[in-house]
């Protein structure tokens, strides 16, 4: 009967350290998961990639630090009809409702190598002043709106969101982390490897071209029109 014991007990420990070894493994399966690999850093701005969840795109993040105020990179961020001028390959862009209530809905067209077929979306933004900090966070999401047709040649992305993080470490200086999530749906025509491979250039040249338009005159106009109070 010790015998049957002893043997009982051994099964049990093994099976003890048997659930503590997948658990292990689990939890490094799913860190490494989360964990952001840098792909690119010049030009003082880093791109991190890393998978997204049931998709086979990655989603990318760009961080640089812009000499200018919080309420500029917001204005940049806030006004729909420059965003051709912000968003890397974005050839047009308008409001399409305008901000209420902490939210505005609006229009963009992006441009796609050849043989693909131009790309637009529609998202409705939302922000959050941090009042404790006086960080702001922009989030984006693709919505429908019957107002804006799909046009000849260009296909309608159904999967995409994004997020601007401004976090305010100086009355002149901002650091901006930009994620980026696009699905362009071309699984059918190219790999999605060939997606991944461009996805580093979104954030770096969309985060480029914010700090230069920061030097703009207007955005100090607009600022406080769109002040987060």
């Amino acid at each position: 009967m010790q015998h049957v014991s002893f043997r009982r007990c051994g099964s049990s420990l093994r099976f003890f350290f048997l659930l503590i070894l997948i658990s292990i493994c689990i939890s490094q399966n799913i860190y490494a998961e989360d964990e952001w690999k840098m792909v690119k850093n010049a030009d003082d701005v880093e791109v991190y990639v890393r998978p997204y969840k049931n998709s086979n795109i990655n989603e990318c993040k760009g961080i640089v630090t812009i000499p200018a105020s919080i309420d500029i990179i917001y204005a940049i961020i806030s006004y729909a009809p420059f965003h051709k001028k912000l968003m890397h390959t974005c050839y047009d862009s308008f409001l399409v409702r305008p901000w209420v209530k902490g939210c505005q809905v609006h229009y963009f067209a992006f441009t796609a190598p050849w043989p693909i077929w131009n790309r637009d979306l529609i998202y409705e933004t939302c922000a959050k002043l941090e009042r404790e900090t006086g960080n702001i966070v922009v989030t984006s999401r693709i919505v429908e709106d019957a107002s804006v047709s799909v046009k000849d040649k260009i296909i309608r992305v159904v999967d995409s969101n994004n997020t601007w993080t401004l976090e305010k470490l100086g009355p002149e200086k901002t650091r901006v982390t930009y994620r980026n999530y696009f699905n362009p749906g071309i699984a059918k025509i190219i790999p999605q490897t060939f997606v991944n491979i461009i996805c580093k250039d979104v954030p770096f040249y969309t985060l480029i071209n914010m700090r230069n338009l920061a030097k703009e005159p207007i955005y100090k106009e607009l600022a406080p029109k769109y002040r987060l109070e």
